[in-house]
């Protein structure tokens, strides 16, 4: 116990001494609850009981207050009313504990008219302690026996590999409360995180010996950057980070006078900072349970690839059907494996992958699933089967996963496809012996989607490609564009002006504003027709839903009667431009609220709400990342050549994309939202024909 002392919330995680403010004897009082809990396990070190009403509580000496204590605890446990935290928390600072523990919900005002969790939040601060909660479960510690929880479990034995994090403190307990014998080193209900958060529980996680996974349930995160640097770290030592982000829908979004700044809500920022950080993202919790478990055993696969054996055609039919849209690679089999394969089936039976090797009840199972272990291409081995209790061949199948399991480095995974049907006896049995048990068919894919992606890309981290440099843009201009914004946010107008592309590099197409019909016929008569017509005011933020923009103006006298319906509508300049062919795309920048400027790039048009097919982009991304993403688009065969189209070089659009994107951190002091709607692409002539910027304070306003 305690061998290292190192990492600033061992007071907090791994206390020597604990103080329980609010002891009691009385039975069902949440102050006898913690103590029991606290020595459930076997808890080692010292427990002090604070509670001036007793000498004595069940035996054990109590203490009037902290101040009485022999010497400064670690850790101090509120198990009062929230009303009193404030006065004694400042009574711990004052008695020098490091750190405290609060579960109640901290809400409202203390007695003293003070509201709590500001108060409670500087206090801690100013004290220097680390503070878990409010409004918590509290942790369980089974490196040091320690379960400093009012809800106390009984099924907690020895510690395991993974850990949890979570912001629901019910989500916690049942996570923590698991029968699938999945085991923990720390678990932490982090509630409000008034002082400690997510990113510092991380950081301590990672510099435990026995972590190898960590989960995290989580509503948001209030450290984005040292929630980065957390992840860094953990990737950086090989533990895998999984995470549940709670809140996904509408719900969690800022309100956005943009298409792109609807469409970039923070489920998509998220994903996008979980893709770049490597984090494994998560749906549900069935599928983080069994995501946790596979990434929690030694061994690790040699390739991306599964080798899947079952005993049932039907089965075997909806592992293909279920892993198909997962994206979920099967290895292609060796001549020589198909050839062992071939020796061992039954006559009629096709050699395959995902393989079904039952044919006349012959129990080849092991020797089918190590020739697919045997195979280079294959990097783990799965068996896909029910085991119910009491039959027969549910021995087969354990004797076979351990003969398997003996026969190969690779890892060896079983996955049930009914998961109540699974024996609790054999599972606990396949688990003791380091094989991972997954329960249900989709979660158990989707987990070993999760897997196989997250280890090539380990092997594949260093093959991007540097970014590519955009124009250089002097100071000069980055300030004149910035107090230009400056001045449209005290108008509350947006900027729409097509020089603040041309100034950061990024083509548009001939383009005349004018309020005069004249300069308008002189700039066709130059430019050529056709030509593009639209309102020009930084007031109307989407013309085209108000009729404020046409198209196909093939001669002077469409152009004079285009002039004129546009005057109607908004009297004042008509911006003129060229009109390009091409596939419409957008691209945009909103400011994400907690991790700063994010970029949009997808299908773009008048339809781009409706379908919503789009990628979120970080500031970090390269060229080649940024060409990767749009890659993944459903849409990307447009700028492939599709139905006859020109080909796009793929690069050449990224580094248009990183241009803007550029702009967009080079302007983001004044910048809150920012698109081009549409950029329009034609092989190799990529132009923006629209242009919205919205002031910073605009919004704010």
């Amino acid at each position: 116990m305690y061998a290292t002392r190192e990492h600033r919330l061992d007071a907090l995680l791994r206390p020597r001494s604990i103080a329980i403010v609010g002891a009691s004897g009385r039975e069902g009082s949440f102050g006898k609850q913690l103590r029991l809990s606290i020595e459930s396990l076997g808890y080692e070190g010292e427990v002090f009981l604070i509670n001036p009403k007793y000498e004595q509580i069940d035996g054990l000496p109590a203490y009037p207050s902290l101040a009485a204590l022999p010497h400064p605890v670690d850790c101090v446990a509120m198990a009062i009313a929230d009303k009193a935290l404030p006065h004694n928390l400042e009574l711990a600072v004052t008695a020098q504990a490091r750190s405290a523990l609060m579960f109640g919900r901290a809400y409202g005002a203390a007695d003293d008219g003070r509201e709590l969790m500001p108060t409670l939040s500087a206090i801690a601060q100013a004290g220097n302690m680390q503070l878990c909660g409010a409004n918590c479960m509290g942790y369980v510690n089974l490196e040091d026996r320690l379960q400093m929880t009012g809800f106390p479990f009984s099924t907690l034995s020895e510690p395991g590999h993974v850990a949890l994090v979570s912001h629901s403190g019910s989500t916690w307990s049942g996570i923590v409360g698991n029968l699938r014998q999945l085991r923990f080193n720390y678990a932490i209900s982090a509630g409000q995180e008034l002082v400690t958060g997510v990113a510092d529980y991380i950081d301590f996680l990672v510099d435990q010996p026995s972590t190898r996974v960590i989960c995290l349930v989580l509503e948001t995160v209030r450290q984005p950057e040292a929630f980065l640097a957390a992840l860094g770290r953990a990737r950086t030592q090989g533990i895998a980070v999984i995470a549940l982000k709670l809140g996904r829908s509408a719900q969690g979004q800022v309100f956005a006078q943009s298409h792109s700044g609807a469409m970039s809500g923070s489920a998509d920022v998220y994903d996008a900072i979980f893709e770049r950080h490597g984090v494994v993202s998560v749906r549900t919790l069935d599928e983080l349970m069994d995501t946790a478990e596979l990434f929690a055993a030694a061994r690790r696969p040699h390739n991306g690839s599964i080798g899947l054996g079952c005993d049932s055609g039907g089965e075997r039919q909806l592992i293909a059907d279920v892993a198909e849209p997962l994206g979920l690679s099967f290895a292609p089999l060796s001549r020589a494996t198909v050839t062992r394969l071939e020796g061992l089936l039954d006559p009629g039976i096709e050699v395959a992958n995902p393989l079904d090797y039952w044919g006349d009840g012959n129990d080849i199972i092991a020797d089918a699933l190590l020739a697919l272990a045997s195979d280079e291409g294959v990097g783990t081995v799965v068996m896909a089967t029910n085991i119910p209790d009491g039959q027969d061949f549910t021995n087969a199948c354990t004797a076979a996963l351990e003969k398997t399991y003996a026969g190969t480095s690779k890892p060896v995974v079983l996955m049930g496809n009914v998961a109540n049907t699974m024996s609790p006896t054999e599972c606990a049995r396949y688990r003791a012996a380091g094989i991972p048990v997954l329960m249900g068919t989709e979660t158990a894919l989707r987990a070993l989607r999760h897997y196989t992606r997250y280890h090539d890309r380990l092997a594949a981290r260093a093959e991007h490609a540097p970014a590519l440099a955009a124009p250089s843009v002097s100071a000069a201009v980055t300030e004149r564009w910035l107090k230009r914004l400056q001045q449209a946010a005290q108008t509350q107008t947006s900027v729409q002006d097509f020089d603040l592309l041309r100034d950061f590099g990024v083509s548009v197409p001939a383009s005349l504003s004018t309020a005069d019909l004249a300069q308008a016929l002189d700039f066709a008569s130059a430019t050529g027709y056709p030509l593009v017509a639209k309102i020009d005011s930084p007031d109307i933020a989407h013309k085209s839903d108000m009729g404020g923009v046409i198209l196909g103006i093939h001669n002077e006298d469409a152009l004079r009667e285009a002039f004129a319906r546009l005057q109607s509508i908004a009297p004042g300049p008509v911006l003129l431009q060229q009109q390009l062919q091409g596939s419409e795309w957008i691209l945009g920048m909103k400011q994400d609220p907690q991790f700063g400027p994010t970029f949009t790039f997808g299908c773009g048009g008048i339809f781009v709400e409706i379908l919503k097919d789009y990628t979120t982009l970080l500031p970090q991304d390269s060229v080649a990342q940024i060409r990767q993403k749009i890659q993944s688009l459903k849409a990307y065969p447009l700028l492939a050549g599709a139905r006859g189209r020109a080909v796009t070089d793929a690069t050449k659009l990224a580094a248009v994309v990183h241009a803007f994107m550029r702009m967009g951190l080079a302007l983001q002091s004044g910048v809150a939202e920012m698109e081009i709607n549409p950029l329009l692409v034609d092989g190799h002539r990529i132009a923006a024909v629209d242009l919205l910027v919205i002031p910073l304070s605009e919004v704010n306003s």
